[in-house]
């Protein structure tokens, strides 16, 4: 049952993101492990629950704008006792299309710098 996906994927460059659960919570610093258009995997110290509603800020590494701000739902959290972590899958919710658009342009960017060597 493999699952196509229609944009590239970032799985190698770790970007730097914040997230939280609501306004009145602090927001958690973590990298990601894997980043596209639809959402990202990331790594986090507690288990958040399916359906956890999160407002992220993604830290596209080298572009000068502020972070992405993002708002995503958790689809699945598992415990990878390797890392003492864990892994949290994250899809993206009410995405703009300027968003959409930052998002494809930064990961293609990531993908060229690769093809030439510099990363």
């Amino acid at each position: 049952m493999g699952e196509t996906r229609s944009h590239r994927r970032l799985s190698d460059a770790p970007l730097l993101v914040a997230y939280t659960i609501g306004d009145e919570f602090a927001a958690a610093h973590t990298e990601t492990y894997d980043v596209g258009l639809g959402g990202l995997a990331m790594l986090g110290d507690a288990e958040l629950a399916p359906g956890t509603q999160l407002k992220l800020e993604l830290e596209l590494r080298g572009d000068p704008r502020p972070p992405l701000k993002l708002t995503g739902e958790v689809r699945w959290s598992r415990h990878d006792a390797a890392l003492s972590k864990y892994r949290i899958g994250v899809e993206f919710t009410n995405r703009t299309p300027d968003q959409e658009s930052q998002l494809v342009g930064y990961i293609d960017m990531m993908y060229k710098l690769r093809d030439l060597g510099v990363l």
